[in-house]
């Protein structure tokens, strides 16, 4: 039976929860924050981290001529970003709990999907483990 087990696949699917974490850490610091006068949101671009993992990988797409899908825009590492967007508040914070709530609900989806993909490779190694001992 050939299975198909790629440990550079579990180590950049490693590295997007590690990202997709980062995130939620500092959308829960927004919203900790969000009666903090002055405070401006920040976040992480969870995308260009997951695309630099796949960048440094043999998994990267194929393509037949190098400037194909370069209108994609794929970032270099994880970014990091302040919002300095101007406040409806007169305190100068710019946290929206229910745009932070949103947003960490999409990044929790993220999260357990990239998860979910983890413990199938993680599971079709431990299956490959078992039948060799046989």
């Amino acid at each position: 039976m050939g299975l198909m087990i790629n440990t550079e696949l579990i180590s950049i699917l490693k590295e997007g929860m590690a990202g997709s974490s980062m995130r939620h850490t500092m959308l829960a610091n927004n919203i900790a924050n969000v009666n903090t006068p002055g405070y401006k949101r920040s976040d992480i671009d969870f995308k260009s981290t997951l695309a630099q993992a796949l960048d440094k990988s043999s998994l990267r797409l194929k393509t037949t001529h190098p400037v194909h899908f370069k209108h994609l825009g794929l970032s270099t590492g994880p970014v990091q970003a302040q919002d300095l967007q101007t406040s409806l508040r007169n305190d100068g914070n710019n946290v929206d709990v229910d745009m932070e709530l949103a947003t960490m609900a999409e990044n929790n989806l993220y999260f357990n999907s990239l998860a979910q993909l983890l413990s199938s490779q993680l599971s079709l190694l431990r299956q490959s483990i078992m039948e060799g001992r046989r």
